[in-house]
């Protein structure tokens, strides 16, 4: 045992308790919890817009559609 890897292991217990879990889901029904619980306002990442290469970002000469403007003021709003 002292050959296997600690990495190895994890994986292997990692995938045996993901199959229980989708097991146990098929004979109970239920849905898993969230991983992560949501962040707190406070705490959430900041909109900095478009990433890297993004279309938005190489064609800053196109103004936005109606549409898009709208969910920009919805996103900024809160």
């Amino acid at each position: 045992m002292s050959d296997v890897k600690p990495s190895f292991l994890r994986r292997l217990l990692t995938a045996l308790f993901r199959g229980l879990v989708a097991l146990g889901m098929q004979h109970t029904g239920g849905e898993p919890g969230h991983p992560y619980p949501p962040l707190p306002p406070e705490r959430a990442p900041e909109l900095k817009g478009p990433p890297e290469r993004h279309p938005e970002r190489l064609r800053p000469d196109i103004p936005l559609s109606p549409l898009e403007q709208a969910l920009q003021r919805e996103l900024e709003a809160g």
